[in-house]
């Protein structure tokens, strides 16, 4: 379930961009900040994950898995 919590981030940034379409300037400035944060944030559950189940132990991930948990009940 957080799997698909974290599909569904990935696709936010996208549906921005497309409704709003920054050319140049702040928006711009903004859409790629906003790119880059859902990008590191992926990166450090990946390497979260990764380590957890290398380690035996179920990752939970903090945000993600009360989003998911909250999806579930």
């Amino acid at each position: 379930m957080q799997a698909i919590v974290l599909d569904v981030l990935l696709i936010f940034p996208d549906l921005l961009e497309r409704g709003f379409d920054p050319k140049d300037g702040i928006g711009l400035d903004v859409m790629m900040s906003l790119d880059s944060t859902v990008f590191l944030f992926m990166l450090v559950c990946l390497i979260y994950g990764s380590s957890s189940c290398f380690l035996g132990q179920l990752p939970r991930l903090p945000i993600v898995a009360e989003a998911a948990d909250r999806q579930v009940m």
